[in-house]
């Protein structure tokens, strides 16, 4: 208990080496192991490939379960299709390149080689937005969803092809057509126990009424087991009905929702250390050094052409742009989930399987430490980086004990949903569902029919059940792609080619046609003032080109759309979008092609404005605070006094 107190640690003081370096923390985990291993200072003897075994399977249980609590299921449907290629064909693709480089170039054989392919063919997102949330970026679109759905998904697929290809090699008589067969019931059952699993696990939560709240975490673990053991028992895919039980309760209300989502992100932490140190006791590291060419060789074929060829195949004719492709192929580290698959070959007794663990390991750290170390870079070299949104250090934490009837409801606003940028009024949601409290940040605000919502707010909703629901999936539609991608003839992406001079110099664009930006365009219409829309909206686009108005359709944050609006000829530009968050963006771009072009600003944010002022983006209107002052200078002008 001593020695296993000092090494978790060790492990949580090492990670702020992780913090302040950017090494990723699967590393500083794992150094950890190997230096409290026979080879280390701390000369621990541990060689128990069984025991790492069953500690990897039950770690990745319970790290799979929280990464499904942690998946919106509204952010990741546009992405599903994709999401599902890349974690199974995707896959194997990876696994059948790397299995064919390790024959022909390694002299491995073919079995040997498709067995080492099938172990390093899985990712771990979770280190790419570690490594991202030290940077204080994220990425832009639907980057994130795709790559956290992909990671979270395709370790089931890699744990299948391993365990098949050890069968291969360790068995003298093979039934392909069972074998065949055992895969795809391997996949489907584990789905349909998932399902299953979180459909009776939301039944619990809100049914059971237990006497200490501290009693359901310890249900959520009960329905963790649970499930991946009955997963397995019916020869089903455990790691699979985990990762969906977690998405399904997820997608769900349930009762102490905070309470269980908390503790299964510390358990997950916990899982991650015990696993990594493990795995770090169970590797000598002088090995290392007798396949360090080979492995090397490997891991520069994975991630130079076997992940890009996957990840180009699954995103054909996708909406994706090819630096985001790039990126995604780019992104593919390699985490804890190939070291614990290389346990199974080592624990089954395979001759070869010391050799492929060691190549596993290195294969691993030169991915984590490569692809880490030169993401960000990368990421911004292909100008798919996005600022990330601070979020809040408290969160509202009223917990629900009571019958689903007359409820509250706590729903957090991630980013990339519609409902980011609307004000109350303009939200969609049943009338007889009350907004009591906003939770942002350290703060809590009463919220009126003008506020706007921001990312990562906490909506402490009242109402009836099947209110609630509707207003929840109101409130969690993922934010739609405004418009598609703009070909060459796209002629809403360009200014028409009759559009008079008056428009293209000393013109007015305005980035924005909602409420604020129509009145705008109305004061400007009314004196005569000429004046560019830009909008992401085609339907807005089409109907101001039918009434006369000159609009581009596009992102103002995108050099391609800022330059379609003639902004280097123009003498104003006005920002009137509540997407504060890439209004950086639009006047770094404006003030690259016109230095001299004027820059307003609308905010609905006082935090906002303040920063905007302090970092002079130009000239900043917060709108309560214009509207106190027209007020004021109202009375002012009745009580005869300067105003």
């Amino acid at each position: 208990m001593l020695i296993a107190g000092v090494l978790v640690l060790a492990s949580v003081l090492a990670s702020q080496v992780s913090d302040r370096y950017g090494v990723p923390a699967l590393v500083v985990f794992l150094v950890v192991g190997m230096l409290a291993g026979s080879e280390g200072p701390g000369k621990l003897v541990f060689d128990d490939a069984s025991l790492a075994n069953a500690c990897g399977t039950l770690a990745l249980a319970f790290i799979l379960f929280s990464g499904g609590l942690d998946t919106h299921w509204n952010i990741i449907r546009p992405v599903l299709w994709r999401g599902i290629f890349l974690a199974t064909g995707g896959v194997i693709i990876t696994a059948a390149l790397v299995g064919l480089f390790c024959w022909v170039a390694l002299g491995m054989s073919l079995m040997t080689g498709l067995l080492l392919g099938s172990i390093v063919s899985s990712t771990d997102a979770a280190a790419v937005f570690a490594i991202m949330r030290r940077s204080g970026v994220t990425l832009k679109g639907y980057l994130k969803p795709l790559l956290e759905f992909e990671s979270g998904s395709n370790d089931p697929m890699a744990l299948l092809l391993t365990m098949t290809f050890t069968t291969i090699v360790t068995a003298s008589n093979l039934n392909w057509g069972g074998l065949a067969l055992t895969f795809t019931i391997n996949i489907f059952g584990g789905i349909l126990v998932g399902l299953t699993a979180g459909w009776l696990a939301r039944h619990l939560f809100n049914h059971l009424h237990l006497g200490y709240e501290g009693l359901y975490p310890v249900l959520s673990i009960g329905i963790v087991l649970i499930t991946f053991g009955l997963s397995d028992f019916l020869k089903s895919n455990g790691f699979v009905a985990v990762y969906v039980c977690g998405i399904l309760l997820n997608s769900s209300d349930f009762r102490y929702r905070l309470i269980v989502g908390k503790f299964h992100d510390g358990l997950a932490w916990l899982m991650q250390i015990m696993l990594f140190i493990v795995l770090g006791l169970l590797v000598n590291p002088s090995e290392l050094v007798n396949v360090a060419v080979p492995a090397l060789l490997a891991a520069v074929f994975l991630m130079l052409v076997a992940r890009p060829v996957a990840v180009f195949l699954g995103l054909w004719r996708s909406d994706f742009t090819w630096p985001e492709q790039l990126l995604t192929a780019w992104t593919g580290l390699r985490g804890a989930v190939p070291i614990v698959l290389a346990t199974f070959p080592l624990a089954a007794g395979f001759e070869g399987s010391a050799m492929i663990f060691n190549i596993v390991f290195f294969i691993v750290l030169t991915s984590v430490l490569i692809q880490g170390i030169m993401l960000m870079p990368v990421a911004r070299f292909l100008k798919v980086d996005d600022p990330l949104q601070a979020r809040p250090k408290y969160s509202l934490e009223i917990q629900r004990r009571g019958q689903m009837q007359g409820e509250t409801r706590e729903i957090e606003v991630l980013p990339n949903m519609a409902s980011v940028g609307k004000t109350i009024g303009e939200l969609d949601i049943p009338a007889d569902v009350l907004i009591l409290l906003i939770g942002r940040g350290e703060d809590f605000i009463v919220p009126k029919g003008q506020t706007e919502i921001e990312p990562y707010d906490i909506l402490l909703m009242l109402g009836e059940p099947g209110a609630l629901k509707d207003a929840g999936e109101a409130i969690l539609l993922p934010r739609p792609k405004s418009y598609p991608p703009t070909d060459l003839d796209d002629k809403l992406g360009m200014l028409p080619e009759n559009t008079r001079e008056q428009y293209l110099s000393r013109q007015v664009v305005v980035v924005g046609y909602g409420r604020v930006g129509s009145r705008i365009c109305k004061f400007l219409k009314e004196r005569n003032i000429p004046f560019v829309v830009v909008d992401q909206n085609r339907e807005i686009v089409e109907a101001l080109r039918e009434e006369g108005a000159i609009a581009v359709c596009g992102d103002a944050s995108t050099a391609m759309t800022i330059a379609q609006a003639h902004v280097r000829n123009a003498s104003v530009l006005m920002i009137a979008t509540p997407d504060t968050m890439k209004v950086r963006r639009m006047v770094e771009l404006a003030k690259e092609l016109n230095p001299e072009i004027e820059i307003v600003i609308r905010t609905g944010c006082e935090m906002e404005a303040n920063l905007m002022k302090r970092e002079a983006l130009g000239k900043v209107f917060y709108g309560e605070e214009e509207l106190a002052k027209s007020m004021v200078s109202s009375v002012l002008i009745h009580l005869n006094e300067p105003v």
